[in-house]
């Protein structure tokens, strides 16, 4: 309840300063609660500033297990022609490497029509017919034709929303427009094949209809081809303008084909990406050991680790939130012990990685340099074996240890919370009931001052009465 400022009528008393004077007295209790939930929000927010940095901490360990650690590089001589990236897995060495030609996706396109709105089946003896389309080994996809969509425009429309794995398209070549197809994948195994069934019997290319250059057959596509991908025979009512062939490239003079211009499975750990042909020149692919890139990622986890170690620091020092909480510690220590920890007989000490008294990391990035070059694979399992116990701890950490004790703050604030509500319903009749006395005790005082005057009026009266005798 608000408090005005009051002055009593009677007494002369200011009331509403009296009882705001009373009302801060017992409001104490609230105030103090109050400091102490407003502790516990501050602790709330510490514990997810911790878990926050340890999340940055656990995702920088990804770079310093056994399968990312080696930072492997590729490197071509020519990137107009070839690039290339590299896993961790992927063995140091050098390939020189020619560019045939790169493989293609095939495309195909009709006769000429009048427009984009021409009719393409003749549906005045069967009202349905249907195209199948089929792109390499995939699944045939049929396509119905009937008088709601039986224009160029439509069955463009209708190829593109069929995903039969082509893309539909409508050229105007100057004389008139054609319908032209084009493969989604590359290479020879991903060719085109159009058959037509214009008696919606089931069969396609059963009859002469279904492949004659009239009607809707005159999409029908159903190629044979050379060892080039030439076009030399077989239903060929639509034209090839690009065929589809794969990728040849000769590797250290050997000489391969692939259907896609991403070659993954060539060099193992190492993804090639073609772009064109070398002009008979050759490119040179080199495979290394990055040691900067290792370093840096290193270093990446050493600034994490330390950020998680300084706000420890910071939220447990001289009158802040954590003071006298121990779980923050308990996290420091805990870190600690697993970075000091021997794994298969190595620290990381001994591979530049040391910390300070207050548990700040730093790398010697020479001596880790020499332990790369005299015996990789230590220090490889070593990282690997600390990165894997650190991920576990970490996850602990985030996962049951901190949610824990936000949900004891959290819980601490929700009882706070109910006796300042309980404490305010207990004040604002107390408020009420100073507010009451204090009206009873105007009215009290008027009542005497009233007695008062009538005495005195009284006395006056007598005192005349007295004197006129």
């Amino acid at each position: 309840m608000a408090i005005t400022s009051s002055t009593g009528i009677f007494s002369g008393i200011e009331t509403g300063k009296i009882i705001e004077q009373l009302m801060a007295l017992e409001r104490r209790p609230v105030e103090m609660l109050s400091r102490k939930k407003n502790d516990f929000n501050k602790k709330i927010s510490s514990y997810g500033e911790i878990s926050s940095h340890l999340t940055t901490l656990k995702n920088s360990l990804s770079t310093l297990k056994k399968n990312s650690f080696l930072a492997i590089t590729a490197s071509s001589s020519d990137s107009s022609v070839l690039t290339a990236t590299a896993t961790s897995s992927a063995l140091e060495g050098s390939y020189n490497i020619k560019v045939n030609n790169i493989a293609s996706s095939q495309s195909i396109y009709s006769v000429q029509f009048a427009s984009e709105n021409e009719e393409v089946a003749d549906l005045s003896t069967n009202g349905i017919q249907k195209l199948r389309i089929q792109v390499g080994d995939n699944s045939p996809l049929d396509i119905t034709i009937d008088s709601s969509n039986n224009t160029l425009s439509d069955i463009r429309n209708a190829i593109n929303n069929s995903n039969a794995g082509v893309r539909a398209s409508i050229i105007n070549d100057g004389s008139g427009y054609r319908l032209v197809l084009s493969s989604n994948s590359t290479g020879a195994s991903n060719r085109i094949k159009i058959l037509v069934d214009e008696d919606n019997n089931g069969l396609f290319e059963e009859t002469p209809e279904e492949t004659d250059n009239s009607g809707i057959s005159r999409l029908a596509f159903n190629a044979e081809y050379d060892a080039n991908g030439n076009v030399i025979g077989g239903i060929t009512n639509m034209t090839q303008s690009q065929a589809a062939i794969d990728a040849s490239l000769t590797i250290n003079g050997l000489t391969i084909t692939r259907g896609s211009n991403s070659i993954n499975n060539l060099i193992s750990g190492v993804t090639i990406n073609l772009k064109r042909d070398s002009s008979g020149n050759t490119i040179n692919l080199s495979i290394s050991r990055d040691d900067s890139r290792i370093i840096s990622n290193i270093n990446s986890f050493v600034s994490a680790y330390n950020s998680v170690i300084n706000t420890i620091k910071n939220l447990t020092g001289k009158d802040k939130a954590l003071e006298a909480d121990s779980s923050l510690r308990t996290i420091r220590e805990g870190l600690r012990t697993i970075i000091t920890d021997s794994y298969s007989g190595s620290t990381l000490l001994s591979f530049g990685l040391s910390h300070d008294k207050f548990g700040v990391l730093s790398l010697d990035s020479s001596r880790l340099e020499n332990a790369m070059k005299n015996n990789p694979q230590a220090v490889i399992d070593t990282f690997d074996s600390m990165a894997i116990a650190l991920e576990s701890s970490i996850n602990t950490y985030i996962r049951d240890f901190i949610p824990a004790r936000t949900e004891g703050a959290k819980s601490s604030i929700r009882f706070i919370e109910n006796r300042i509500e309980n404490i305010e319903r207990i004040l604002e009749k107390r408020e009420t009931e100073y507010r009451r006395r204090f009206i009873a005790l105007e009215k009290t005082i008027g009542q005497l001052r009233q007695s008062s005057d009538y005495l005195n009026q009284q006395f006056s009266i007598l005192s005349k009465i007295n004197g006129g005798k």
